[in-house]
This record gives structure tokens, C-alpha cells and sequence, in this order.
């Protein structure tokens, strides 16, 4: 799915632990080196045991995601998520899951469900509406990438529809 590549194509830091090439993308890192890889690769690097995620900064809590579904429920259009949402939600379950904390990890991914699914209801509802809003920069401006390409989507089905029942 497209949504899945725009996810992963996000960098995140990591602390190489050995000297390791990577022959398909054409580079190689010693150890110690800091570098900035796809999402993907630093998870599979991470899993070989050959490098660190070192970007602690960019991990989320269940508080988190709690106030931004607080702030989603007020608001008809979608609210403005910060930056990178859904590769540091990738990133945090992912070192949740690593470190044990399935407390933790069990709690955020009820939150971030919760919080989705209330934003998918509303660009569901909108692009049902009003077929335009696709193009408000306004609207634009509150999706993150993944949800961009979604509501791409989500036009191509519903608006056909629409117009084939009326």
C-alpha cells in the first residue's frame, strides 16, 4: 500500500554498533558512526542487532495521543497532528514492543485507534459532503502525508458512487 511506503521513507537516527554495508542502497557505516536511514531499515538494522535507534525525541505516550484525540473531538475538520505522527507512532510501538512494555504498547495503540478512527470518520464525512474539499489548502494543511494519500482514495470511491445513485 502506498500508505505504508510514505511511512516508511521517514528517517529516524541510529547509532551504527558495527561496521555494516549496504550494498543495494550503495553506502556503508562504521561503528560508532550516527546516521539518519529510513524508518524500515533502521527497525531491520535495529532487529539484526547492528545498530541503535538513538531518536528518542521523536517517541510518543498514551498522554499524547489522549489530548490530540481531545483536541480532535472539537473540531469538525481534522486537526493539525504534529509533525511526523505516524512514523513516531511506528518508532514508539515498535520500542514498546522491544522493550517488553506491552502495558504501554497496549494502551497507545488503543488511543492512536481511537484517534484514527475519528479522523477517518471525518474525512469520510466531508469528502461525502462536500467533494470539494480535496482541494482547501485549509483541509490540506491538517493531513499528514499517509492521510493525504487516504483521502485520495477515499474520493476515488465515494464520489463515483454518489453520482451513480443520484
Amino acid at each position: 500500500m502506498i500508505y505504508a511506503s510514505i511511512l516508511s521513507s521517514y528517517t529516524v537516527r541510529v547509532a551504527f554498533k558495527r561496521d555494516v554495508a549496504l550494498a543495494p542502497l550503495n553506502v556503508s557505516y562504521g561503528a560508532g558512526v550516527e546516521a539518519d536511514v529510513p524508518l524500515y531499515l533502521a527497525i531491520k538494522l535495529d532487529e539484526m542487532g547492528v545498530a541503535e535507534i538513538v531518536d528518542w525525541d521523536a517517541t510518543l505516550q498514551p498522554g499524547d495521543i489522549a489530548a490530540l484525540k481531545y483536541v480532535e473531538r472539537r473540531e469538525s475538520y481534522p486537526s493539525k497532528l504534529p509533525d511526523r505522527f505516524y512514523p513516531r507512532v511506528k518508532l514508539t510501538m515498535y520500542l514498546l514492543s522491544k522493550r517488553g512494555d506491552l502495558k504501554t504498547l497496549r494502551a497507545l495503540a488503543q488511543e492512536v485507534r481511537e484517534l484514527v478512527i475519528e479522523r477517518v470518520r471525518k474525512m469520510a464525512a466531508l469528502v461525502a459532503a462536500r467533494p470539494d474539499v480535496v482541494n482547501e489548502q485549509s483541509f490540506l494543511e491538517r493531513l499528514e502525508p499517509e492521510e493525504r494519500a487516504l483521502l485520495t482514495s477515499v474520493y476515488t470511491a465515494v464520489v463515483p458512487f454518489i453520482l451513480s445513485v443520484i
